[in-house]
């Protein structure tokens, strides 16, 4: 299976809006740190980069035990910039696409997977979802060129459609920018921008958390369920 060959996980925020005192890629999902369930889909990339803030030694330890070759790349200014500054940090030098993505995540394994393989030959990649979550941002669409194919057009947070971003991006070198806004507001530069549907659920709110569990065990209910999450 065709893969990218670098991706970088955001995991260096306060987790606030969660409010656990952790960053979110610590928090239990299904008795697995949210961590664990992304490195586990992640085992094909050669260079995964975690790019660390509050409570970095906690996430480094935690990281190390479940992959030794992780690169770390420290966000100091964690506390007043965004993920797009850790996203530019994590990827800085690169001259080839790279994988984003936000580490309070939990996905369907098999819709990652198919998009890694579309992004390994299809860079710029947006990730979207069916919108559920409750602070979701709205990804306008379009159908695209080739059957089922699909375009983001817009992002917003008011004005609602089927698809929310996904956090989960495949970008060409320099697409991203240091000490930007949100990514969507950056990604939205570009648009219209090739997307790809993942199945998957971003845990920001208490309430996300409870859905996000109650995802994973449809997941794990389902016929074969070892395969459809990591």
């Amino acid at each position: 299976m065709p893969t990218v060959k670098h991706a970088v996980i955001a995991v260096a925020g306060l987790g606030s809006r969660l409010g656990h005192g952790k960053p979110k890629c610590l928090v239990e999902v299904a008795g697995r740190r949210i961590l664990e369930w992304q490195l586990e889909l992640l085992r094909a990339v050669p260079d995964v980069r975690l790019v660390v803030g509050y409570l970095e030694h906690e996430v480094i330890e935690a990281a190390f035990k479940l992959r030794r070759d992780l690169t770390i790349v420290r966000n100091p200014a964690y506390r007043t910039t965004t993920t797009q500054q850790s996203y530019w940090l994590g990827a800085r030098f690169l001259e080839e696409p790279c994988l984003y993505l936000d580490g309070d995540i939990i996905f369907e394994r098999e819709s990652f997977h198919a998009f890694l393989t579309s992004a390994a030959t299809r860079a710029p990649l947006i990730g979207v979802t069916q919108a559920k979550t409750e602070q979701a941002v709205f990804a306008a669409t379009e159908a695209g060129a080739d059957e089922g194919a699909l375009s983001v057009t817009g992002f917003s947070r008011t004005e609602r459609s089927l698809w929310e971003w996904a956090n989960v991006a495949c970008l060409p070198p320099g697409m991203l920018q240091e000490n930007g806004r949100d990514v969507f507001s950056r990604l939205a530069l570009h648009t219209p921008l090739p997307a790809q549907a993942v199945e998957c659920f971003e845990v920001d709110t208490e309430a996300d958390l409870v859905q996000a569990r109650e995802f994973v065990n449809r997941l794990q209910a389902r016929p074969e369920a070892a395969r459809n999450v990591a």
